[in-house]
């Protein structure tokens, strides 16, 4: 028998993965994935098996942000992916559980093909931002066996229209990883450019903002292993510098951005401010008790409504600037120059987004159930 998980972007991936890994100490069940959205390496880096893969489609798994994004991912096989998944779904046979990471559509696709019994974690939405919708609480009610929702005001709500909710923390708490490694730099600010395909471009705009900051000299980059730094650093007008600990030193003036792949632990950790184009990443960075300076960036992800959408879940946590580069740049000269205004935002950021330890907790009810014990 095995235990199915299956996510729908690649936050969801890098969560359901720290779930899957913890779940595998507490089981002899084999776990196994299926990502709704590109390859899973999220998995496959923690060593859960992939059962199933398909090429990213040009959104990045952000259809649902606009027509144009929609468009393009059906030009590019969308519907021929659902298909796939539909397939996969229903040769399954030796399931004992499905865990679906994600939004409604996952619990629903899963519902629709499996008849197993599914444990849903819908990390997509919260009350602070907007309720679930009517026919999102009668799927709940009928195809989840549990609901973990991200915070207690959603599960909360949840329960009370009956839905079987409990909430056991936040698992984007659990997927950061910070070593004990510290940067020899002096006040540094992190920076967040996005993980997929818009990290370039959100880089550049970032770059331009930095330029015209006044109080903090140095960055620290948080790029994914699969940027490619070289290539950024060949078009961009800033000198290259040397550093030991980062893949790029770039310089202008006083200023200094170093660029770190698999650092994104020990920079949000580090920096006391972020600037973000990031989903998680800022929310994880603001669960950190780290204000988060933000904007419309130019990628696909971060436009009006994901970024206002964000700025509701987090509160204050969060700074939103819709203005241009200088803009931004005076926000975090203001921050810099503000102690305790970078505590009070930060205390919001940590209410918001929980503690960590839900992997945990989610592991031993997950087991509890596998275990066909009664759940309290």
């Amino acid at each position: 028998m095995a235990i199915l998980f299956v996510s729908n972007g690649h936050g969801e991936d890098a969560l359901a993965a720290v779930l899957a890994q913890e779940l595998a100490k507490q089981t002899t069940e084999e776990i196994i994935a299926l990502p709704l959205v590109g390859e899973g390496i999220a998995y496959e880096n923690l060593g859960i098996k992939v059962i199933h893969r398909q090429e990213l489609l040009p959104s990045g798994g952000f259809a649902y942000l606009g027509w144009t994004n929609m468009k393009a991912d059906l030009n590019s096989g969308l519907l021929k992916q659902i298909k796939e998944q539909k397939k996969v779904l229903r040769s399954l046979k030796d399931i004992s559980l499905a865990v679906c990471v994600g939004d409604s559509y996952n619990l629903y696709l899963v519902s629709r093909n499996l008849d197993k019994d599914i444990v849903f974690i819908p990390t997509a939405k919260s009350n602070y931002i907007k309720p679930h919708f009517f026919l999102e609480i009668i799927l709940m009610r009928r195809k989840a066996l549990v609901v973990l929702p991200r915070d207690e005001v959603t599960a909360t709500d949840l329960r009370e229209k009956k839905v079987n909710a409990k909430y056991l923390g936040n698992l984007m708490m659990d997927a950061i990883y910070p070593t004990a490694f510290s940067f020899p730099v002096p006040n540094p600010i992190g920076v967040l450019p996005g993980t997929r395909q818009d990290a370039d471009k959100n880089l550049q705009s970032i770059l331009k903002i930095i330029e015209k900051t006044t109080v903090r000299d140095h960055y620290l980059v948080a790029v994914a292993n699969s940027f490619n730094v070289e290539e950024f650093i060949a078009k961009s007008d800033w000198d290259k510098g040397n550093c030991e600990f980062a893949s790029a030193l770039l310089k202008k003036g006083s200023k200094q951005v170093y660029l770190c792949q698999g650092m994104f632990g020990d920079i949000i950790k580090e920096a006391d401010i972020v600037l973000g184009l990031s989903g998680t990443g800022n929310e994880q960075a603001a669960g950190l008790g780290k204000p988060v300076v933000t904007f419309i960036g130019p990628g696909t992800q971060f436009n009006a409504y994901f970024a206002r959408k964000q700025n509701k879940l987090l509160g204050d946590a969060i700074v939103l600037v819709e203005g241009n580069e200088e803009a931004v740049a005076k926000t975090l000269d203001k921050l810099s120059l503000n102690p305790d205004e970078c505590k009070r935002r930060g205390a919001i950021g940590k209410e918001r987004m929980g503690v960590s330890g839900a992997k945990k907790r989610m592991a031993d009810l997950i087991t509890t159930i596998i275990n066909k014990e009664v759940i309290s």
